[in-house]
């Protein structure tokens, strides 16, 4: 017989070669997957899993079928990986799916990851995923806690501070539908769909997104809270921002953590923008009304100009007739902000987005 080193395989009988004219398929139902090294990855015993932090680690380290003969075990955080284990076992988030094509490995971890509500990150040099969201002492979701803030920046300690608003189209709000598998025992599993959607919302003209999780995703549970966090995150998630800073301001900052920048730095608002018509009347978002300081341009002129002007006396704002107007803001914001990624700059500073 073959031997078919470190592969799985099966074999069929056939004793009764006229009752059979033909076999094009063959499907098998696998209950138990690959052994892999389980947390809290300290010994070498192997079991197989669906916990996808585990599975992470042995596409990192193990030398057969992962990057262990690149990638040292001293590269990845073992601690925080078994934090996002056991966050994994205790929220349900299970992945029981199959990799059957060449993938790229960072790239994979970080979109299987993200669908666990988990952050792949490298800090230090080392690989490690932790939650997305703040959890109990079991390591269940904490739907009440407010984010752990883990810095203050101001305009004291931040350098050339940028910020960047989202597309109209990225913070659209949408209607998720979602495809999850549905397992039957030793038998054909079934593709479940159902779509969620913001409460109290006008969902009419909303576009439908969809979700294709039946490739790792048995569990309803799993794809709801998922799709709540990402249509929050869509909701509330308007901008970012990036800035420099010293060194040690960042000492114990990593990616995920949650940050607080309170800067009087003017930029514009993308909802306080609009135009006046030749008749005076404002067209804007939202209603504009008291005195505001505010740039604002004429087709006929090459400049960009700035003044102050009661919005509510419509005499005054007849005189920036045929303009198109931003307001700026004077005063100071204290907004919080998720640390996306933290990098050195060439002139020595740290280099610092959030959103």
């Amino acid at each position: 017989r073959a031997n078919y080193k470190d592969l799985a395989y099966a074999g069929l009988r056939i004793d009764s070669s006229k009752e059979w004219t033909n076999f094009t398929q063959f499907s098998a139902y696998f209950r138990k997957g690959i052994e892999v090294v389980k947390a809290p990855f300290t010994v070498s015993y192997k079991e197989e899993t669906n916990l996808f932090p585990e599975i992470a680690y042995a596409l990192l380290t193990d030398k057969k079928i992962g990057a262990g003969k690149v990638i040292p075990k001293e590269s990845v955080n073992i601690v925080d990986m078994n934090i996002a284990t056991k966050f994994c076992q205790a929220n349900h988030f299970f992945w029981d799916g199959m990799i059957t094509n060449r993938v790229n490995l960072r790239d994979f971890i970080f979109e299987q990851g993200t669908y666990c509500l988990l952050d792949f990150t490298i800090v230090g040099g080392q690989f490690s995923l932790y939650p997305s969201v703040p959890f109990l002492k079991d390591y269940g979701i904490d739907h009440n806690a407010l984010p752990e803030i883990k810095a203050m920046f101001t305009d004291g300690n931040i350098k050339d501070l940028q910020v960047n608003f989202l597309a109209p189209e990225d913070r659209q709000t949408f209607k998720a539908n979602v495809l999850w598998r549905k397992e039957k025992l030793n038998g054909f599993a079934e593709t479940k769909s159902i779509i969620y959607r913001l409460v109290g919302r006008d969902h009419d003209d909303d576009p439908v997104e969809t979700y294709d999780f039946s490739g790792f995703c048995t569990s309803e549970n799993h794809a709801l809270n998922y799709i709540k966090y990402i249509l929050s995150v869509r909701e509330y998630t308007d901008h970012s921002i990036n800035f420099k800073t010293a060194p040690h301001y960042v000492n114990g900052l990593k990616p995920g953590d949650y940050i607080r920048v309170f800067s009087t730095t003017n930029h514009t608002s993308r909802f306080n923008n609009g135009a006046i018509l030749n008749d005076g009347t404002v067209v804007s978002k939202d209603t504009i009304t008291g005195s505001k300081d505010f740039y604002y341009w004429n087709p006929s002129s090459e400049e960009v100009l700035e003044d102050r002007v009661n919005f509510s006396d419509s005499n005054a704002v007849k005189a920036y007739a045929g303009t198109l107007f931003t307001i700026k803001e004077t005063e100071k914001t204290d907004q919080c902000y998720k640390v996306e990624s933290i990098t050195f700059g060439e002139d020595g500073l740290i280099d610092l987005s959030a959103s």
